[in-house]
């Protein structure tokens, strides 16, 4: 069964390399046509998205044409959006829009054989600041998905393709250019330290559209809200079920210390395949897996808990309480990822036990203020972050 399943893959394989070359040598590229891509077609979201709305609003753009790679393209959400047009995921569509739109911009990983031609200019915005290492620096062995002598293979052929890479930056800066070996490839200088695209929106939201978002999940206003949004495990993936979901919150410890004032939103990693059945939990925890946009979660959060994620870089714009639950601190350092940086800069409390969290969480709740170390994180990490940063990316890349 399984060398059956490896040759259709092959087979398809090959069916979309030829479906690609054949979209590149009978399509025109457009010098002012644009594609977008945000985690291989699964959402509209991260920097590609603040991107493209700087586009749409910016006159200087009218005359753009505009594409989005996305698995599901029947939306409404884009019918008031100008000179746009959707493209379904590795359809042919998807592939004569590579080919004919001048700049890609994209925020994760791209198929191997997706290579841009002379023409085209290939932006990799990334999807976070790392904590965990990536890429070429990670020296342990605890992924169960991809090979360690693999990844190398993987990031240079990304590399290869880079024309720009955006990054919020000087730590992220060479965090990149070291994940993805630029130096090898001569591309130290590709890499664009203009603040991050993606937390655009965590410098203008409004209170209006913080109620809006919790109407459209059904979130009560009178409860405090905590963001609960652990990363993946290298080491929990099979074939079969992809990454599986891992959750050591203790829901019903949770819901009888927290459960009258409180409500969790537990937003699982895209990698994750499967999901955690909540029916029991109904109206203290609510799975927000499937809300494209985690800027929405942000900014409705009173609190945010998370493990090695990179999604407290970001949430540290707000200024707000940020908890780290590190269980399986020891196992990650030591046999999946390790750290770019010593846990004693994280802006928040450690918790490695499950006793310790609710009290954790009320106590940071009840006397958080934004102190010395907090300030000199985001000093050191979110200095560039503000309202515009897609802007000034948009003013290094379109000529």
């Amino acid at each position: 069964m399984k060398k059956i399943k490896d040759l259709l893959r092959c087979i398809m394989l090959l069916y979309k390399r030829m479906l690609f070359f054949i979209a590149k040598i009978t399509t025109k590229t457009d010098e002012k046509a644009v594609f977008f891509e945000s985690f291989q077609g699964r959402s509209f979201a991260c920097s590609p998205k603040a991107m493209y709305l700087q586009m749409q609003q910016d006159d200087k753009y009218k005359e753009f044409s505009f594409f989005w790679g996305l698995r599901k393209t029947d939306r409404e959400d884009f019918n008031n959006k100008k000179n746009t047009q959707l493209v379904k995921f590795e359809s042919y569509s998807y592939y004569k829009a590579l080919a004919k739109t001048k700049y890609w911009i994209v925020n994760s990983n791209t198929r191997a054989f997706l290579k841009p031609g002379k023409k085209h200019v290939f932006v990799q915005t990334w999807h976070g600041t790392p904590l965990k290492k990536i890429g070429c620096d990670i020296r342990c062995t605890g992924n169960a998905m991809t090979k360690y002598e693999n990844i190398q293979k993987i990031y240079d052929g990304e590399a290869e393709k880079i024309t720009y890479m955006i990054s919020p930056s000087q730590y992220c800066t060479e965090k990149f250019i070291s994940a993805f070996d630029l130096k090898k490839f001569g591309k130290e200088d590709a890499v664009l330290t203009v603040g991050y695209p993606r937390n655009d929106y965590l410098f203008k939201f409004t209170d209006d559209e913080c109620k809006n978002i919790k109407l459209k999940l059904n979130i009560p206003m009178d409860k405090k809200v905590i963001l609960y949004a652990p990363t993946f495990r290298d080491n929990k993936y099979s074939a079969k079920d992809g990454f599986k979901i891992q959750n050591f919150m203790n829901f019903d410890k949770m819901r009888d210390k927290l459960g009258e004032n409180y409500v969790i939103l537990f937003r699982a990693h895209y990698f994750i395949s499967g999901r955690i059945d909540f029916s029991k939990y109904a109206g203290f925890v609510y799975d927000v897996s499937n809300v494209e946009d985690v800027n929405e979660l942000y900014v409705i959060s009173d609190i945010l808990i998370t493990d090695y994620s990179s999604v407290f870089f970001d949430y540290a714009n707000l200024k707000r309480p940020i908890i780290f639950y590190m269980y399986d601190y020891e196992e990650y350092k030591n046999e999946l990822r390790d750290f770019y940086i010593d846990v004693n800069e994280l802006p928040g409390r450690i918790v490695r036990d499950e006793n310790e969290l609710a009290d954790a969480i009320e106590g940071s709740l009840n006397d958080f203020n934004v102190d010395n170390k907090y300030l000199q994180f985001n000093n050191k990490f979110n200095y560039l972050d503000g309202s515009d940063s897609s802007r000034r990316a948009l003013e290094k890349i379109i000529n």
